[in-house]
């Protein structure tokens, strides 16, 4: 018995190998692998990262047999790596395993002399790396150089001024060097100095430290300037240089040769020229008085022959109407064709939100008659994202976002976000109607709802808004405007007001926005600003039960002190009044302001700076202004210091306008930049703690604080 069911069991086992290989009564042999290649002596990552280049680069030389050349390659492949990164001497071991199972060992070095035996058949190789002393740029010595100061000079060459970089910013090699001086070269051109020659040479090296000093000889020559314009093959054309008399008297430089092509081109493609060429030459005299060179500039133009717009038509829209699409295009047939008004149909087309991609082309691509094809390839109707995040309040947070686009084929979109915390659960559906409204209104309808243990009790709303939103030209600032009616209900309140505060309040309101963005990057901001302003203007007349304005403003700036440093500023105001309510009404404790956290004051936990009653409770303010300064250091490409100071003026009635207690904080903070904004853990001290007040608090969160 037990036989007969082991021999079953081999049997099943046997049919599900064959079922999981695909094959059933039928044998097939599997395919070789390839040679095995692995690398070690660059530490845990750089070895698998390298192994994997390896694989990838070799190709279809690599396969279960590779020969000697195929192994010469790659340790030549590393040795290329090594020396980019300043590691100029390497060894490198390599063993290989042949197929007869012998082992054999051969020595690689820069001089890449090292010539393995033919025939050989390989089925396994390991690099054994030793990258030996990494050559660095300790010292960058200028001669001729008086346009451009030694130290914005030199950080062409290495980044001085990062007190813990790693030696790879600093690493030497002769390309490095050449695309250093190359690029010094550039910026003095770009300043006028069109003659301007840069050679870089090593001084010194020392292979035993690795130290590497470098001489920079620049010839400057004189700066070219723009003395005249004048116009070629436009005769009989109403085409002027009107609008580039600007750049005389200027330096010359390849953006100013670009800035007038752009701008002649422009002027022809309105008046149909589709296929215009400009070549903008310049042309060099003598020196003047002042040790300049005069250079006249010659804008030769080829026009080509007048286009007019014949069809307009579009290609893989399978579920958006063509209508709509249409209606994007602000060209009709027998318009004359114009490519800045097709590129920018496109770019409309794009910010409809229901498209991978947006491509315009012509049929034919020459002629006098052309037709505009407008090529789309639709985003996925569903897609769903999951959320993760960390701060030191809420703690743990995770969520789902799910986003449908181009809902019954007219670029509607609508998008539901789910989040739960240790301290909150949110909800939020929108639904979003592009260019409801001309060009650059959308429309938008929300529904939320929340529930958010706070410092002092538990916050709850609910409700929904319908507003619009569009881009404001004349200020470069995108604005909204909503009606929002909402319930805003507390539990659980230990405020010192909890004895007279509502449990629940409906709330309408009108719901006003402006916000400019001219930060270099929202995650991680190094330079520029963003301001803001926002008003909640609450009215029983609008069918709620309170009337209250709620105003928020705030600006933050950003901009580089040297090469690795960075100030953060940032000032925010708010205050809430009750014009035109009765006498006694207070103000919900939803919309009061409770400030502290890893976002406002920092020496606080969340909400624990708001003030204080008589009882040690906390009361919402009714006015506030923060001030936020930052000084980062950069420690690392992606690691860097953060000194800071947050200033808080707040007071508990709007009577005391605007503050009648200050609060002040100071601390330090590490950071690592990560993709989605820095990783920060920041702790901050209290410099005048109330009673019950900490006397400082840690954080760890993810993003940039203002």
């Amino acid at each position: 018995m037990m036989m007969r069911r082991t021999k079953r069991t081999r049997i099943y086992a046997a049919c599900a190998v064959l079922l999981i290989s695909g094959h059933v009564g039928f044998s097939a042999e599997r395919e070789p692998e390839p040679a095995k290649l692995s690398v070690s002596g660059l530490g845990l990552w750089k070895n698998r990262v390298q192994r994997v280049a390896l694989e990838r680069i070799l190709g279809d030389e690599r396969g279960p047999i590779i020969g000697a050349s195929t192994v010469e390659d790659a340790a030549f492949m590393i040795i290329s790596e090594l020396a980019g990164d300043g590691f100029l001497r390497p060894e490198i071991d390599v063993r290989v395993t042949l197929k007869d199972g012998r082992t054999e060992s051969f020595k690689f070095d820069a001089s890449l002399e090292t010539l393995l035996p033919r025939p050989l058949e390989i089925t396994a190789a390991r690099f054994v790396v030793t990258k030996g002393v990494r050559s660095v740029i300790e010292e960058v010595d200028f001669t001729g150089l008086t346009v451009i100061d030694e130290k914005e000079a030199r950080g062409y060459f290495r980044p001085a001024d990062v007190p813990l970089v790693s030696s790879d910013a600093r690493a030497y090699s002769p390309g490095r060097l050449r695309r250093s001086a190359e690029n010094l070269q550039d910026a003095l051109q770009q300043k006028g100095y069109a003659e301007a020659v840069v050679r870089a040479s090593v001084a010194k090296n020392d292979p035993r430290t690795g130290d590497v000093n470098v001489a920079v000889e620049v010839h400057e020559g004189p700066r070219w300037v723009v003395t005249g314009m004048r116009l070629e093959g436009a005769e009989g054309i109403d085409v002027k240089l009107r609008r580039t008399a600007r750049h005389e008297n200027k330096p010359w430089s390849q953006h100013l040769q670009q800035d007038v092509a752009e701008r002649v081109r422009r002027q022809f493609y309105q008046r149909g020229y589709a296929d215009v060429r400009v070549r903008v030459e310049p042309h060099p005299a003598g020196l003047m008085a002042d040790g300049q060179r005069s250079v006249g500039v010659a804008v030769r133009v080829t026009p080509g022959p007048l286009v007019r717009l014949g069809d307009v038509r579009f290609d893989g829209n399978r579920h958006t109407k063509v209508s709509i699409l249409r209606g994007r295009v602000d060209a009709k047939p027998g318009d004359m064709l114009n490519p800045l008004t097709m590129e920018r149909s496109r770019f409309r087309l794009a910010r409809l939100g229901a498209f991978e991609t947006v491509d315009v082309s012509y049929e034919p691509p020459t002629g006098e008659v052309r037709d505009a094809v407008f090529t789309v390839r639709e985003l996925p109707r569903w897609d769903a994202s999951l959320l993760a995040g960390f701060g030191s309040y809420e703690l743990l947070r995770g969520g789902v976002e799910l986003q449908q686009t181009n809902l019954l084929g007219r670029a509607h979109q609508s998008r539901l976000i789910l989040v739960q915390s240790f301290k909150s659960s949110r909800g939020e559906y929108t639904y979003t109607v592009p260019e409801i409204f001309g060009e650059t209104v959308d429309g938008t309808a929300r529904v939320f709802g929340l529930r958010r243990e706070e410092e002092a009790f538990v916050r709850q709303e609910y409700g929904g808004t319908v507003g619009v939103r569009r881009r404001v030209p004349w200020i470069n600032a995108e604005g909204r405007v909503g009606y929002t009616y909402q319930s805003l209900s507390n539990q659980d309140n230990r405020l010192t007001t909890s004895a007279v505060d509502a449990e629940n309040v409906r709330v309408a309101s009108i719901d006003l926005g402006l916000t400019r963005d001219r930060r270099d990057n929202p995650l991680r901001p190094r330079r520029g600003y963003r301001w803001f302003a926002q008003a909640e203007l609450a009215s029983e007349t609008l069918g709620g039960e309170v009337d209250y304005q709620a105003i928020e403003a705030g600006i933050a700036y950003h901009t580089a002190w040297g090469r690795s440093r960075w100030i953060h500023l940032g000032l925010t105001h708010g205050f809430i009044a009750t014009l035109g309510a009765p006498d006694g009404q207070l103000i919900p404790v939803n919309r009061r302001f409770y400030p502290g956290g890893d976002s406002s004051i920092r020496g606080f936990q969340k909400d624990e700076a708001a003030p204080r009653g008589a009882d040690g409770r906390f009361i919402g303010a009714e006015t506030y202004t923060l001030f936020n300064v930052e000084l980062e250091q950069a420690l690392t490409h992606t690691w860097s210091l953060v000194i800071f100071a947050d200033a808080l003026g707040q007071a508990a009635e709007l009577g005391d306008y605007p503050w009648n207690e200050q609060l002040y904080s100071v601390g330090l903070g590490l950071r690592y930049q990560t993709i989605v904004g820095p990783v920060r853990l920041e702790y901050g001290h209290n410099l005048n703690p109330r009673e019950g007040d900490p006397n400082g608090t840690l954080h760890f969160s993810v993003g940039f604080p203002f």
